[in-house]
């Protein structure tokens, strides 16, 4: 038979060229269903594999996805969207309580008013700009490290940014930290540019990585902050 997608002749279960699977069936919403779980649920590819893989070969998975062997690899940025929608609906689903809300807007009225927006800000819409934050992060690893081209160290941000998104999720489910403000998402920020960029210097690792967790907190302050007193005076 031929494949269906690259024509190439051949007669096993998947395509010796191009990976197609053979006999592929006819689009369903069974079919769709199926694809899009088993795209997320499969540990041998898609949203676990990469989960696993950033827990257990972080630099591994970072830099084959790089060098081109991508089979099974969910790209980047829609792990990063995947990651961040999953803790939009956590955080919508554990709301912080009604009376909690109305006693920290008690505190906050004593604030000065600019300030105070802009702490709203960041606590209201952060969670929609946070897949944002590989800009800063991509710039600060090209200007730290500089092996790879920027939209490489994008990619890169989007892997270390998806991953400590999910392990911000965890961290909210205990201590209920909005995203921004969790030390543990800083921490697994640190931990997965510490073990993606170890080339064996592991003191010279630590601080490289610890310079990059700093320029990326002060570009990400700087960004939002912006942001915030701009909508505010608009």
């Amino acid at each position: 038979m031929n494949c269906i997608n690259c024509n190439f002749e051949h007669n096993e279960k998947y395509c010796p060229n191009c990976g197609e699977r053979k006999g592929t069936k006819k689009i369903t919403l069974s079919s769709i269903v199926e694809d899009s779980f088993s795209s997320i649920t499969n540990m041998d590819k898609g949203f676990l594999f990469n989960i696993r893989s950033l827990v257990i070969q972080p630099k591994k998975i970072t830099i084959d996805y790089i060098l081109g062997k991508r089979k099974g690899i969910l790209n980047p940025i829609s792990f990063l969207i995947i990651a961040i929608t999953i803790y939009i609906i956590v955080i919508t689903f554990f709301k912080v309580p009604k009376d909690l809300v109305e006693e920290n807007s008690v505190t906050k009225s004593q604030l000065e008013k600019t300030s105070n927006y802009v702490g709203f800000f960041l606590r209201a819409y952060l969670k929609y700009f946070w897949v944002l934050c590989i800009i800063p992060l991509g710039i600060t690893l090209k200007l730290i490290f500089r092996k790879y081209n920027f939209i490489e160290h994008l990619a890169i941000s989007s892997f270390i940014i998806g991953q400590a998104t999910l392990i911000g999720i965890l961290s909210f489910l205990v201590f209920r930290f909005p995203l921004i403000f969790d030390p543990v998402v800083y921490l697994a920020i640190l931990w997965l540019v510490y073990k993606i960029f170890n080339n064996n210097g592991r003191i010279e690792a630590i601080a490289l990585s610890t310079i990059v967790l700093i320029l990326f907190i002060l570009q990400l302050i700087l960004i939002i902050a912006t942001i915030g007193v701009i909508k505010y005076f608009c």
